[in-house]
Formats: C-alpha cells, structure tokens, sequence
C-alpha cells in the first residue's frame, strides 16, 4: 500500500483535531451559558420573592398583598412566572399570573430566613412542565406570636431552554464556520512549510537529471545537513566514476604499450600473434568500458534522431544492399544515459542486423511498467538455438558467430551490463534474428 505524503498526514491530523475540537468546545461553551444563564435566573428570582417579601404584610392573622406588583411579569397571565405566599400550611396567595393554577402548598421546606433555589423542579400543578423555583421563608408578627410565611416563585423553564437552545445552534453555526476557516489556514500554512521539501526534491531531480552538479539553493535550518549530504553523495558517486574510469584507463594503456612492443617482435610463433591480438582487443574493450558508465544523474537523451543518424551512415555503408530500415517508435521515446553510449550500442546492433539482412530492418522502441525496450530485428538466416546461449554467456570469444552477429555483442552486452539492463535474442517474425535490450528506470 502505498504511503500517505506528508500533507496528507498533516491534513487528516488537523481534520481529526478539529473533529474533536468543535464538540468539545462546544459542551465548554453550553456549559459556561447554561451555568452563567443559571446564575442570572436565581438573581431574578431572588429579586422577585424580594419584592414579594416587601409587599407583604400580615396584620394579625390578616394578610395584606397589593393588587399590583411591582415586578410586571407576576401581573401578566402566561408571562412563564408564578408566585405564591404559604401561611399556616395553607395558601393564602398567587400572583394574578397564576390566575389559571389552582395551587397547593408545595412540599418545599425552608428553615425561616434562609433560602433555597432549584433548578429543576416539576410542581404538581403542571407535572409536564419543569420549572426554576425560588423559595424563602420569613417571620411575621401575627395575634399568636411571630410565625413563617413561605414566598415561592415558580419560573417555566421553556424559555430558558429555548434561548439555550439557541445558542446552541448559534455555537454550532459559529465553530462549523471556524473550523473550515482554520482548516484553510493550516492547509495555506502546511503548503507553505513543505515549499521548501517541494523545492528539495524539484532541485535533486534536476540533479538526477544532469542539469545540475549539487544542491545549490537556500534552504531552513533544519535542512542545511541534509543538503550537505546529498551535495557530499553526489560529489562522492561523481569521484568514484572518475576514479573507476582513470584506474581502466590507466591499467588499460600500461598495458597497450608493452603488447605493442610484444607485436612488433619478429618470428614470433602464429599461436603467440593470435593471444597478442585477442589481449589488444581486450584492451581495447576495457578502454570503451573506462569511458562509457551509467550514472543516475545524467540527462535523458532523445532516441529517435540518434537511430536516424546511425540509419543514414549504415545506408552509406551497405548500399550496395540497397537496405530498407524502419522505425517503430515515438518521437518522445528517451534514454536516460550517455549519448556516447547509446550510439555505441545501437551501432553494433544496426551493424550486425545490416550484415545479416537480405532486405528490411526493423528498429521498435517502448515503455512499459518502468523498462525502456528497444528491438532491432532482420529479414537475414537467423541465428540457431546453441549459438544464443553462446552469444550471451559472460566471457564468450568475440569471434564466437562471424555470420553477421557476434563481433559487436561482446560491446553491447558490457553496455547492456553497466547499465543495469538486459539482453535477449529472439526470432523475429521477419525471418531472421530479433535482439531485445530493456533498461530499467524510464518512465
């Protein structure tokens, strides 16, 4: 399976994080109004039972209450708030908004001079109903002695649950709105702190792809080591092919000059020139092999007017065959290696395919699941079964099959090799022999 980037990690984190940031700070906030709206009803309700309190008057065993209060809401049918006066375990009033009650003293018991406040309560006059009740119980001189009167407000907690409810719904609109907004922003802020990562890798590639020889741009704090790193890989490959490339070299040329002192020695036995020359085209091969080498930061090449330029010389070299050599390929077809190379190896192929050919030549080029594939096939004898094995075998003589193929496979079988790719020879459906290179790494 294949791995998340890192935006989209830091992306799903912050989706998750404000999935439980918005509930969660919702239930904070419901919480705080639901306490704070609490706090503020008990406030009211205090007043109010105040007020009661001052209005009253007892005068004996007689009870005094004005016909209008002062607090609007206990004047006013349906306003929600209801009072009531308890004297000697019987009430002796309500509020003219609790006309439409037929009340009983409550079973709310509170001690003279204190208070008591519940914030839900469903009273027997109305039991599908939950109310806020406050209660106080004061002394009063009566024609016995002084005794308590009880003061209750009662407050349906409809509206109270609607405005919360409200406000809920406010919240939710307003945190809704919030996390997108943040979720914006971080999505804005995580682009903007991968712009360097994104620059990274846009250099490296330019840095596989041969424009440039090392890291060269600013970068955050944090990746100065990473740069130098790479900078010090790339600098490290770059000085191990060079050394790999003068030790052949150097090796190869100690060589050549004592075998050509060798060579030019009289008399010498026909089996010692035929090891002297077989050791000169070793040498030789050697050489090719010091200056051809497969680097993965070299620029890819464009196959299709180098096969044209080989095309145009092996037309000059056989045209006494009057050769006919087409192309199966795309334009855009690339090989990702040194130009040197590629020609070499094509070459060799073109040159072998044109000595074997009676007439046609195909040359096919694709990509597919990550392999370029290049055939070069001919319309000539073939070549059998055993002389295959033969050809592709490591250290197989050059002059293993002369009939056209063999000369320039040794070649193209080390550039096949350096470039970590592979070889296969075939029939082709033109009669003669296919041979088949694929290198990895070209899409």
């Amino acid at each position: 399976m294949r791995q998340l980037s890192l935006r989209l990690r830091s992306i799903f984190l912050a989706i998750v994080l404000l999935a439980l940031f918005a509930p969660f700070t919702v239930v904070i906030l419901d919480e705080a109004y639901t306490d704070s709206l609490t706090q503020a009803k008990m406030s009211e309700l205090r007043l109010m039972n105040l007020g009661l309190l001052s209005a009253f008057e007892l005068d004996g065993d007689l009870p005094y209450m004005p016909e209008i209060l002062y607090e609007e809401q206990l004047n006013l049918p349906g306003s929600g708030y209801l009072g009531m006066i308890v004297f000697r375990d019987e009430v002796i009033w309500q509020s003219a908004s609790a006309l439409e009650y037929t009340f009983a003293p409550p079973e709310i018991d509170v001690a003279v001079g204190n208070e008591l406040f519940l914030d839900s309560h469903t009273p027997k006059f109305e039991e599908d109903s939950e109310f806020f009740v406050y209660a106080f119980t004061a002394e009063f001189a009566s024609s016995r002695d002084f005794e308590p009167v009880r003061f209750y407000i009662f407050n349906n907690k409809a509206l109270f649950e609607a405005e919360r409810n409200t406000f809920l719904d406010t919240t939710w609109q307003w945190i809704f709105t919030l996390c997108i907004a943040l979720l914006i922003f971080i999505i804005i802020g995580i682009s903007l702190v991968l712009l360097p990562v994104r620059k990274l890798i846009d250099e490296i590639s330019q840095a596989s792809s041969g424009h440039k020889r090392q890291l060269e741009s600013r970068y955050p704090v944090e990746f100065d080591s990473l740069k130098q790193s790479i900078n010090g890989l790339l600098q490290t490959e770059a000085a191990q092919r060079a050394r790999y490339k003068n030790s052949l070299g150097d090796l190869a040329h100690s060589l050549k000059t004592p075998l050509a002192v060798a060579s030019g020695t009289s008399d010498l036995p026909t089996e010692v020139n035929e090891a002297l020359q077989q050791i000169d085209r070793i040498i030789k091969r050697q050489l090719k092999r010091a200056s051809a080498g497969k680097s993965g930061w070299q620029q890819a090449i464009y196959i299709l007017p180098i096969l044209h330029k080989l095309a145009d010389a092996m037309d000059k070299v056989y045209q006494d065959k009057a050769l006919t050599i087409e192309f199966e390929l795309d334009e855009d077809t690339q090989f990702k290696g040194d130009e040197t190379d590629f020609m070499e190896l094509c070459g060799n192929l073109l040159d072998n395919a044109c000595k074997a050919a009676t007439n046609r030549i195909i040359v096919s080029a694709s990509k597919r699941a990550g392999w370029l594939t290049i055939k070069v096939e001919d319309d000539g004898p073939g070549i059998p079964d055993d002389k295959k094995v033969l050809l592709l075998e490591r250290g197989t003589r050059l002059d293993t099959y002369t009939e056209g193929h063999g000369i320039g496979m040794a070649l193209a079988a080390d550039l096949v090799s350096i470039y970590e790719g592979r070889m296969l020879i075939e029939d082709s459906s033109l009669g003669g022999a296919r041979i088949v290179i694929q290198f990895p790494n070209h899409e």
